[in-house]
């Protein structure tokens, strides 16, 4: 299985790139269990800035590497570990994480992209994660209300739930999801190790089967919960959420939002938070350098489903959906539950963001449906006048 990593680097003024490559090669091989086994690297230089910057492209066969012995925990040893020590490197970045062949080591996602498969509504999806005190105070009828509003994806935010609250949370949003408008339920895994495992295979083995007609989950934070974790929790075949809100730091590399997700989707994230963006993200082009290696077709395995979060107030789904047309979910907390728990607020709100997506995806003229109180736009603009 051939691995193909990309890392960027910013040198010291006075550094010599030929020892410093030599050098990261040599910390690169001392991770291989096979004495043999060689890498391919080529690298260019840039001088042109104060401080002279280093692209490196490595091509390692992670089969001489240890994956089979050491599993993800040595992945992420050999990615950011000691081999960039030299202190003529002052910062390093992983751009870039790309699987240039199959393998069962990476497993990729139980669902992915397929989580919301025959959904009549076209994407960009509605995702809403349930605050911990909403949830605890009313999650049947909030719940209720978020399926029949046409959110397709809901995470409950609390923390060791019992077995009772989760059959009863699963019954609730069952009851409302139909064919043609499949929902998925994610439960919070983030937590004491021995609940994590005692979720999973809860959701495995007892209340999947109960509720067929809705895909149970669990939402959890590698970085958080650590690279095994995630590894073992994706044997048993329950699809996962997987989230962080900020670059992923190991050891004296940070990793680009591209390259984490990247990771994410080969080991199995089935939905894989893109997090903290704006509407200039989406102008920069960040944001599709951040999603498309868990959608492009060139994957070799099974695509993810992004979920963009930060906020998404109507007028940033309008700007998302104009701008991406591939399966995303558009993940947003506080916009929906601003005006309470009342059931009129939510769905107001959620028809809201609705609205601005279906008229995103058809690239109407924002400005001139709100100049003429189109009805594309009015309960938005009743919120905003709310205000």
């Amino acid at each position: 299985m051939t691995l193909r990593l990309e890392y960027d680097l910013v040198l010291d003024p006075s550094s010599h790139a030929d020892r410093l490559v030599a050098a990261v090669r040599a910390g690169l091989l001392a991770h291989r269990t096979d004495s043999r086994a060689e890498i391919d690297m080529a690298y260019r230089t840039n001088t042109s800035q104060d401080d002279p910057r280093l692209s490196l492209s490595v091509n390692l066969d992670l089969t001489s590497f240890g994956m089979a012995e050491r599993g993800s925990a040595g992945l992420v040893a050999l990615l950011g570990g000691t081999s960039f020590r030299d202190p003529a490197i002052r910062s390093v970045t992983l751009s870039a994480f790309s699987l240039l062949s199959n393998d069962t080591f990476f497993p990729g996602p139980v669902r992915g992209a397929d989580l919301l498969d025959g959904s009549t509504s076209p994407a960009p999806w509605l995702s809403v994660p349930v605050p911990k005190t909403a949830a605890r105070q009313s999650w049947d009828e909030v719940s209720r209300t978020l399926v029949r509003a046409g959110v397709q994806v809901i995470t409950d935010l609390s923390l060791n739930v019992n077995d009772y609250e989760l059959t009863t949370r699963a019954v609730a949003v069952a009851e409302e999801a139909t064919a043609g408008r499949p929902v998925a339920l994610f439960f919070n895994a983030t937590s004491r190790l021995e609940y994590a495992v005692q979720l999973v295979e809860k959701i495995a083995t007892t209340l999947q089967p109960q509720v067929p007609n809705v895909t149970i989950g669990i939402r959890m934070c590698p970085v958080a919960m650590g690279f095994s974790v995630f590894e073992y929790l994706r044997a048993w075949n329950v699809p996962i959420f997987a989230y962080t809100l900020t670059s992923y730091p190991s050891g004296r590399t940070s990793w680009s939002q591209s390259a984490y997700a990247s990771m994410i989707n080969a080991m199995g994230g089935d939905v894989v938070n893109i997090g903290l963006l704006s509407i200039p993200a989406l102008r920069r082009g960040t944001l599709y350098e951040a999603i498309m290696p868990l959608l492009n077709s060139r994957n070799t395995g099974k695509a993810s489903l992004p979920a963009l979060t930060g906020g998404v107030e109507p007028r940033v789904a309008y700007e998302y959906a104009s701008a991406v047309s591939d399966p995303v979910l558009l993940h947003t907390m506080t916009p929906i539950f601003r005006g309470g728990l009342e059931r009129r607020s939510i769905r107001r709100r959620v028809k809201a963001i609705r609205e601005a997506v279906e008229a995103g995806r058809r690239s109407l003229d924002i400005e001139r449906l709100f100049a003429e109180h189109n009805s594309s736009v009015r309960n938005w603009q009743e919120l905003e006048e709310e205000r």
